[in-house]
């Protein structure tokens, strides 16, 4: 038996891209204070943190979770650690429900769900380095040899350079910004089409910023260029609205997707139950890592209701290669980010492949380990 010695938290600055450097449509866009980006909205010690699980034999796992600093930390240190120091490296299951069920009085959703992802994803991590197998065959081997993924991001020439064929774009305005914004959102879409021509797929990413009245109005204008699917249009909490949703755009051929800010697989469970998405898009990093993926797309099968998880990087697609209900993958493209991970699987042509490095394939990229190697940082 391989037992867990220590745990460990770091946290590492979020650095500019696509999402903070534009504009982006979200939840507050309709306040002027905070329209022009998302980082506007940013709590002051928003950080990547990094999830560290050490075991006897000097193997270790990797979670990531981007969250409060002190509050990952916090948690996962303070609450969470004292769970896990002494367990079997294999106890994945068990020390997810015992995290979970500890801290119900304080969680099940928001932050103690996002560090217990983080743990989770740090667990399979390490357990595949013991046991010297990929992550995806522990959790019952490929359905699939490759991953096709889309590009997520407004920088069409470049995702068209680097091989891909399917975009989702960051819808930049809604309603406060009146016929303004929807000439400019059209624009967007009309250019993008013209770039990437007939054959490849456009999404749109609207980040909770619209509402239904906004979401017809651009589904009649935009349906012309052949839109695949409109992405978390509403509140996460409006299951009725998104059905409604659901029920006029799908004869226009436009899919209803959402499930980004939902938590495990009760969360999951009642936009199941009120067929309120065409296609649930859980964040692994968020909902409760990769055990949790794993759960809400056998659920998910049970409804035939496909699971395309939100956010790229190895844990994704080690749960997406396994997943039967999960046909392709996102690929979010930050070109000049620092990189906290190296031998992260690539895409290529618009595919990913991953080969039978044990665990998710990863480690710390060297700037990352010699930071990691400081005091603990998120206090």
């Amino acid at each position: 038996m391989t037992k867990i010695t220590d745990v460990q938290v770091r946290s590492f600055p979020v650095n500019a891209s696509w999402n903070n450097s534009t504009v982006v449509a979200h939840q507050l866009s309709h306040w002027p204070e905070y329209f022009e980006q998302r980082i506007s909205f940013n709590y002051p010690d928003q950080a990547n943190c990094i999830v560290k699980i050490i075991a006897d034999d000097g193997n270790y796992g990797l979670g990531q979770v981007g969250c409060s600093k002190r509050m990952i930390g916090y948690i996962v240190e303070n609450i969470f650690k004292p769970f896990i120091i002494g367990k079997d490296v294999s106890e994945i299951e068990k020390i997810w429900e015992v995290l979970y069920r500890s801290s119900i009085p304080i969680g099940r959703k928001g932050a103690i769900i996002e560090a217990l992802s983080g743990v989770d994803i740090a667990l399979w991590d390490l357990f595949g380095k013991v046991v010297k197998m990929p992550v995806y065959k522990l959790l019952g081997g490929a359905v699939r040899d490759k991953i096709p993924v889309y590009a997520t991001g407004n920088n069409i020439k470049l995702h068209l350079e680097m091989g891909f064929k399917d975009v989702k774009l960051a819808i930049p305005y809604g309603p406060a910004h009146g016929n303004f914004g929807m000439r400019e959102n059209e624009k967007l879409v009309r250019e993008t089409r013209e770039m990437i021509g007939e054959d490849g797929n456009i999404m749109l990413d609207c980040y909770m910023s619209w509402d239904e009245e906004y979401t017809c109005k651009m589904a009649n204008i935009l349906h012309k260029y052949n839109i695949r699917w409109i992405e978390e249009p509403l509140r996460p909490e409006f299951y009725a609205g998104y059905k409604r949703l659901r029920d006029k755009l799908n004869p226009m051929g436009i899919m209803i997707t959402g499930g980004e800010h939902e938590y495990t697989r009760w969360g999951v469970r009642e936009i199941l139950e009120e067929a309120s998405m065409d296609i649930i898009q859980v964040d692994i990093w968020r909902t409760g890592g990769i055990s949790e993926f794993k759960k809400i797309a056998a659920m998910a099968s049970a409804y035939d209701t496909k699971v395309i998880p939100h956010g790229s990087g190895a844990p994704v697609f080690h749960a997406v290669i396994n997943s039967i209900v999960s046909p392709f993958a996102e690929c979010i493209v930050v070109p000049d980010q620092f990189p906290l991970f190296k031998n992260e699987p690539e895409q290529k042509d618009g595919f990913v492949t991953l080969g039978d490095e044990p665990g998710l394939g990863y480690d710390l990229s060297d700037e990352a380990a010699k930071a990691f190697e400081k005091e603990e940082i998120w206090r």
